[in-house]
């Protein structure tokens, strides 16, 4: 019996990054299905959340992003540039327009509407996240990403253009799933219901999926 998990996805969050090699072993398994739930980033699904960030949060934020990376012993490097465009000198307050991360969601969902989502993520989280390429959006870095995960980027550009209002709406419909399973934010994991907050409760997961018992090391 297959064994099916809804992932809750953000370009804009590194921790979703820190997941991912995780997330392609687990669904790696015959017995199980990742489903890709790709969401806006909070900062433009619920800018009011966002909207009175202290600087400490900035700055924690800053500091355990890489200390995450070292720990899980990836590659890291801030995003140059961030999906989303942040106004100047924060990290919580976007400005209005927003090409990169609309381009880039669309892209992710026709891409996964080609069966090839989790491909393609594998390519282009870390072209954004791992610290060894700046302005991934321009050039031939994009394209190049999408041919390593099997895809067309003309194709795949033409795709996403024309269905662009169809895939807003299915991002605004995986908000909606992702706050009626108990949550609000990225990465977010609902097995059977019950959802999991965060990359540091993979292992949980793992757990109440019958893959890891308490205190083992692999998924089983």
């Amino acid at each position: 019996m297959t064994k099916s998990v809804d992932v809750y996805w953000s370009h804009q969050s590194p921790y979703c990054y820190f997941a991912l090699d995780r997330i392609l072993t687990i669904n790696a398994r015959p017995d199980v299905e990742m489903v890709l739930r790709l969401v806006l980033p909070g900062v433009l699904r619920n800018a009011g959340a966002f909207s009175d960030r202290p600087p400490m949060e900035q700055d924690y934020f800053l500091t355990d992003v890489k200390r995450t990376a070292a720990y899980l012993g990836l590659p890291y490097g801030e995003a140059r540039p961030y999906p989303v465009a942040m106004q100047r000198g924060t990290l919580y307050r976007a400005e209005q327009s927003q090409p990169r991360i609309h381009h880039l969601n669309h892209l992710t969902a026709a891409a996964d509407e080609a069966g090839k989502g989790w491909a393609f993520l594998d390519q282009v989280a870390r072209l954004i996240w791992d610290g060894t390429t700046k302005n991934w959006h321009t050039g031939q870095a994009l394209a190049d990403a999408t041919a390593r995960a099997g895809l067309d980027h003309g194709d795949l550009t033409r795709r996403a253009k024309e269905n662009a209002d169809a895939y807003d709406a299915l991002f605004a419909a995986n908000h909606e799933r992702l706050l009626a399973a108990g949550h609000w934010g990225v990465p977010v994991f609902v097995h059977e219901g019950e959802p999991f907050y965060g990359q540091d409760r993979f292992d949980q997961l793992l757990w109440r999926m019958g893959f890891k018992q308490p205190g083992s090391s692999d998924a089983g």
